[in-house]
């Protein structure tokens, strides 16, 4: 696996990536695709060059709350999509630990933080084997779902 800058043909393939069932929650749309093109957005590649996902790092990770002070600076937000094909097939872990890895050379931090969907216990699952634990539930302002916001500062 490889991380690169975004590029607009990546970011297209994003926008037409349809997830499963619930996870449908997370399907893209090409309305997007300029919002994946500044610096906080990052392509991660096979040794082929075909892409397997992506990772936003910063304010683009947090999502809008209706509670207050969510996001403190103590800690650097990653958000992460694995190609719907390749969900729940066992490569999340790598795929996590790569984007991390990543960032902690880029930002050089080691306190993470993550917003996910509390429904999505997959992902709660891989980010808790990850090291990350979650400190609280928060309402997304938008769709009005519940998230829980994890955090960890395990050293890769």
């Amino acid at each position: 696996m490889h991380i690169v800058n975004m590029t607009t043909e990546y970011a297209q393939q994003i926008s037409r990536w349809k997830y499963d069932g619930i996870y449908s929650f997370y399907d893209h749309d090409e309305s997007n695709i300029a919002g994946y093109m500044d610096d906080a957005y990052f392509a991660c590649i096979d040794d082929n060059g075909e892409l397997i996902g992506y990772f936003c790092y910063g304010n683009d990770a947090q999502i809008p709350t209706i509670e207050e002070d969510v996001y403190d600076d103590n800690s650097l937000d990653i958000g992460l999509g694995l190609r719907p094909d390749l969900c729940g097939k066992g490569h999340g872990s790598a795929f996590m630990l790569k984007g991390m890895d990543y960032a902690q050379e880029l930002y050089n931090t080691k306190n993470f933080r993550l917003s996910v969907a509390a429904f999505n216990e997959r992902a709660v699952k891989l980010y808790t084997k990850a090291g990350f634990y979650i400190d609280r539930e928060v309402t997304n302002s938008y769709s009005k779902n519940k998230f829980v916001i994890m955090y960890t500062n395990v050293v890769r």
